[in-house]
């Protein structure tokens, strides 16, 4: 059997269409996810300024620490496409099963977090009854971060194979969920006690957990049984060892992504609980524009994955092209939301009895002419560093991030609050790192070493 005959699946012209035949429900699934985000910061704005500034760097925190093993995880993704591609199915299941070992163990030692997040957060120096909010949500967090490493590997079986309405669905289920748990659970309606930013991090909670089920009953089901595999649930060795050899990379770019934000984010918190509050409410606002453009990214390695599987670079090229068009149009779409419609944007936010938020509804409007000043480059930095990934070039990523992302933004955010100047200068450092990585990536990307590499077994395309 040839290869072309083996991947009738695949996008045969990586054409628009078939690029947001596949794009169009990730985008729908991360949009669920920045809805999920918005209305948490939304009901915790309404409930106080401490619980909302809390939620922001307490959450930011847990995933940045725990997201080494979230990119090594989900880079199952990466896996189950290229199996897909090269025609072996049969090995899926085991793919995925390994991502499963690992959350149970990373489950268990992330959980540790409800010990030492006291000390961790009484170095960041922020307000004495944020700081309070910022511990209790970080162990709660800690607490169930195995339904977050869950909820990363096992999407991983649909996304890799391009069955990503499914995975929207599940998406949509959750949001469903989220929303009324969370208002239960923080407002105490319909009997339940009043939790605040503890019932913010556990309704989410809830709602993923949900999430799961439906996911393990179709895992699980006697179809994906039979054609994937899936019940290999023992543990092999050797392809362990190639997730981690490549999954870790991917990993570790991840982190050091988030640490460099984190660590913007917690100097922005030291200028006060205004600037603090603005920041949670603009990012939280910022995910309608960033969770969509990750899931046009999310498709860029999937089709990269299987078309390198398949070993048809021309596709890849080709089906990234147009995941760089579609950012690019629905980019200038948020620039103008962010600029024209700003007001509308920040509506939703306001604490009507509360003349004290003005401050930080205006540093909140600045810092969306900052957002919209930087996203066309991000959109170019996310598709192609994800196409370069989807190969398996995870190790350039890793080091450009490590190497960028520190010495351009971490550590100038650092040097800039020491030196007393405002809070936007942090955001310029950024906006020039942001433009450096999408220009490093779009010349790894043209120098094509990425077209020669692969992560599963060598042969695995051939009869």
């Amino acid at each position: 059997m040839s290869i072309h005959r083996k991947n009738r699946a695949l996008p045969k012209e990586g054409g628009f269409l078939e690029v947001l035949k596949i794009a169009l429900p990730l985008i729908l699934s991360s949009s669920c996810h920045a809805l999920n985000m918005f209305v948490d910061r939304l009901m915790l704005a309404k409930y106080s300024q401490e619980a909302v500034s809390a939620a922001f760097t307490s959450g930011l925190t847990n995933f940045t620490l725990s997201c080494i093993l979230v990119g090594t995880i989900g880079y199952v993704g990466t896996f189950v496409a290229q199996y897909e591609g090269a025609g072996h199915r049969e090995r899926i299941g085991a793919a995925v099963w390994q991502g499963i070992w690992l959350s149970l163990a990373g489950g268990v030692l992330f959980g540790t977090g409800i010990w030492w997040a006291e000390p961790l957060f009484q170095l960041f120096g922020h307000d004495p009854a944020v700081t309070q909010q910022e511990i209790q949500y970080f162990q709660v967090l800690s607490a169930g971060i195995v339904v977050l490493f869950l909820n990363s590997v096992l999407p991983s079986f649909w996304t890799g194979r391009g069955k990503t309405s499914f995975v929207l669905v599940i998406s949509a289920v959750i949001t469903l969920c989220n929303i009324p748990f969370n208002y239960l659970l923080i407002f105490g309606r319909c009997g339940l006690p009043e939790m605040g930013i503890l019932g913010a991090a556990w309704g989410t909670i809830l709602a993923e957990v949900v999430g799961i089920a439906i996911y393990c009953g179709f895992f699980f089901a006697p179809s994906a049984r039979r054609h994937y595999r899936t019940d290999c649930w023992k543990l092999e060795p050797q392809l362990m060892k190639r997730l981690l050899r490549y999954g870790f990379p991917n990993g570790a770019n991840l982190a050091l992504d988030l640490l460099a934000f984190n660590i913007f984010s917690v100097v922005l918190g030291c200028y006060g609980v205004s600037v603090h509050e603005a920041s949670s409410i603009t990012f939280g606002i910022n995910n309608i524009a960033f969770c969509p453009v990750l899931g046009v990214s999310t498709t860029a390695s999937i089709l990269v994955g299987q078309a390198i599987g398949a070993e048809n670079v021309p596709l890849a090229r080709k089906s990234v092209r147009n995941c760089l068009l579609l950012v690019c149009l629905y980019n200038v779409l948020m620039m103008l939301l962010f600029t024209v419609f700003q007001d509308l944007v920040l509506l939703p936010f306001v604490r009507p009895h509360d003349p004290g938020q003005v401050e930080a509804l205006r540093i909140s409007g600045i810092m969306l002419y900052f957002i919209a000043g930087y996203l066309l480059f991000d959109g170019f930095n996310l598709v192609l560093s994800n196409a370069l990934r989807g190969a398996g070039d995870t190790q350039f990523t890793m080091y450009t991030m490590m190497v960028v992302g520190m010495t351009c933004f971490a550590l100038p955010s650092v040097l800039l609050y020491k030196l007393g100047l405002p809070w936007w200068t942090l955001w310029i450092s950024m906006i020039g790192d942001i433009i450096l990585l999408a220009t490093v990536f779009a010349l790894r990307y043209r120098q094509g070493k990425w077209t020669r590499m692969r992560v599963i077994e060598m042969g695995a395309a051939q009869e």
